[in-house]
């Protein structure tokens, strides 16, 4: 297999470096494209599975075509469908990974509070975002953070530049109505 330099966009490579990805993990993806970062995902995966939807029939399939050992195997499943969190059994995801999924800074916040429901306690939503320009960066980061307090105990933000793409990195952890003890 090509190494991750070869065959992913900077945004896809700093993705997946902030999912912080152990072999037991159940990684969900949404918006999977054709299954770039799929491939990367499955590749680290021992024990653990991956899900990805995306809302593009031709994403779907070019990310099954291109993952199809890893579902043939029983470790990846891909599907045709929009983000509906009911679709999907709650506290199940270890790891949620989200790469230009504009609906989770452009809604009232649904799609965040339906992250957090698949996800359980001690899970890591990572979202990276490429925007056309860097001064986007910031608004797109202030509205995230907005839609996802409710839904997070931690979120965190971070700015990058690489190769000239300006990027942005939201990653939200724990459930706020956690005790802590």
């Amino acid at each position: 297999m090509r190494s991750l330099k070869a065959l992913a966009p900077a945004r896809i490579k700093w993705a997946i470096e902030l999912l912080e990805l152990e072999t037991k993990h159940n990684v969900f993806e949404i918006g999977c494209g054709s299954g770039v970062a799929a491939q990367h995902i499955c590749a680290k995966l021992g024990r653990g599975a991956y899900c990805g939807i995306d809302q593009s029939a031709a994403a779907a399939k070019a990310a099954l075509e291109r993952n199809g050992a890893y579902a043939r195997g029983g470790r990846a499943v891909f599907v045709n469908e929009k983000f509906e969190a009911e679709r999907h059994e709650g506290a199940v995801f270890d790891r949620v990974l989200a790469v230009n999924v504009n609906l989770l800074w452009t809604d009232d916040g649904e799609a965040a509070r339906g992250v957090r429901r698949i996800m359980h306690a001690k899970s890591r939503f990572v979202q990276v975002y490429q925007p056309p320009a860097p001064e986007q960066r910031a608004k797109i980061a202030r509205a995230l953070k907005r839609r996802m307090s409710p839904h997070f105990a931690r979120i965190t933000s971070a700015m990058r530049t690489i190769g000239g793409a300006p990027l942005l990195a939201i990653v939200a952890e724990g459930n706020p109505h956690e005790t802590r003890p």
